[in-house]
């Protein structure tokens, strides 16, 4: 993977990837500011702010003006809070990169910040935070989060709780962004069919003399809870489970192995999650497992939407397959075929500059160092039958579970099985 890597006298950290085969440039922008870093009084602040600042910036004071400036030549521009970054981004045709980076560059060095405007999208956000809350498919994340979580932001709904946002006024989202958007959490990627040079004295311009502040550090993830199940009654047609473990950091040495645990269980259609919970069982139609890692935590996590009466046959079906992990090595085949798919996914993500930029930024801003695709691929091919196995072993025993569920009464009324510690049911 070919890219630039300059460090601006403030602290700013600038990666420009050339793909000169491209008709696209992707600038992105990732701030090391997310959810996790807010107090509790301010809960969802990182969020409100990513939303706020697209009402309008000094070069654009509407939102149709900032959104129109990258539309109107053909491209998207959008952002996006997790726990730990909050990230702006815009595609444009390859000749119109220097307006995209000036729209980005603009809306967060000079937001408007309005407070007609945050009055306006505050309601905006408050029919989200009732949006995901509504999504039983949602809110059985937000509920294991919260116990492998609690009392912590990592336990916390990104969006945060209506009575909080209801709170947060303008002073205190500019107050937000000065403490956290400083120049050594900020991380710029540009991918494209670019001039380096040209790119790297365009982003110097725009955003060289941003002031240096102190960094803020978050809290460290605390242990996961006592409470080993919650179960939330909601009516419908279907029951949401999700089945989850603590897991690890993003630098572990265990990742990537951990990472090709995930993907014998259940991603994709070939997994032994979706071929016996689907396929063999037809228990549900999505049926997956997925792996989150921060900075000092992390975990393993399985979800399946299932009929309501059929729910606790889905919870044991799953188990089942978790079982077979801790007690029987991967076949040689099946090993052969998900290093292939693990592989073949990370490949993909390179063939678009969307890709690519969100790629060397994220491990630039998270891990401080960028691993090329090749490098990877080496580590995968490195990891045994074994591995897995004491992946199983070490992170996915019985007593280390925990498990959400969402739905109808009668779903709830067949999840008998004892548990570690003891059930809740809201």
């Amino acid at each position: 993977m070919n890219y630039a890597r300059t460090v601006l006298p403030n602290g700013l950290r600038l990666l420009v990837a050339p793909m000169p085969e491209a008709r696209s440039v992707t600038v992105n922008v990732m701030v090391g500011a997310g959810s996790r870093y807010e107090r509790r009084a301010e809960a969802g602040i990182s969020h409100f702010l990513e939303h706020i600042v697209f009402k309008g910036s000094a070069k654009r004071p509407t939102a149709p003006e900032i959104s129109q400036a990258v539309e109107a030549l053909g491209g998207m521009l959008n952002a996006f809070t997790d726990k730990e970054v909050t990230g702006f981004w815009a595609r444009v045709p390859a000749r119109h990169y220097l307006v995209a980076l000036d729209v980005i560059a603009d809306m967060l060095r000079h937001p408007m910040l309005r407070e007609s405007d945050v009055v306006a999208e505050r309601q905006v956000i408050l029919e989200e935070i009732r949006m995901n809350l509504d999504a039983p498919q949602d809110l059985v994340h937000v509920m294991m989060d919260a116990l492998l979580f609690p009392n912590s932001p990592l336990g916390w709904e990104t969006a945060g709780r209506a009575a909080v946002v209801m709170k947060i006024g303008a002073e205190a989202l500019r107050s937000y962004m000065d403490r956290l958007y400083s120049p050594q959490r900020i991380v710029v990627s540009l991918a494209g069919p670019l001039d380096v040079a040209e790119a790297q004295t365009a982003v110097a311009a725009q955003l060289g003399d941003l002031p240096k502040r102190p960094p803020q550090r978050f809290r460290e993830a605390p242990p996961a809870g006592p409470l080993h199940r919650r179960m939330r009654a909601k009516r419908g047609e279907q029951a949401h489970v999700v089945i989850a473990y603590r897991g690890i950091s993003n630098s572990h040495p265990d990742r990537y192995a951990l990472d090709m645990l995930n993907a014998v269980l259940g991603e994709g259609m070939s997994s032994r999650l979706f071929l016996e919970l689907r396929e063999k069982l037809s228990l549900a139609y999505d049926v997956h497992s997925f792996v989150s890692n921060y900075s000092d935590a992390g975990m393993v996590g399985i979800y399946a939407g299932v009929a309501p009466h059929r729910t606790a046959e889905a919870y044991g079906a799953a188990l089942r397959e978790v079982d077979r992990l801790i007690r029987e090595p991967v076949g040689d085949a099946e090993l052969m075929r998900v290093k292939d798919f693990v592989k073949g996914r990370l490949e993909l993500r390179m063939e678009d500059t969307g890709g690519v930029c969100r790629w060397i930024a994220g491990q630039e801003l998270l891990l401080g160092h960028i691993r090329s695709v090749e490098e990877i691929a080496v580590i995968i091919d490195s990891i045994t039958a074994d591995d897995i196995q004491r992946m199983a072993q070490t992170y996915l025993r019985p007593e280390l579970s925990y498990t959400t569920v969402v739905g109808p009464q009668t779903a709830l009324a067949t999840m008998t099985e004892p548990v570690p510690a003891a059930a809740a049911i809201a």
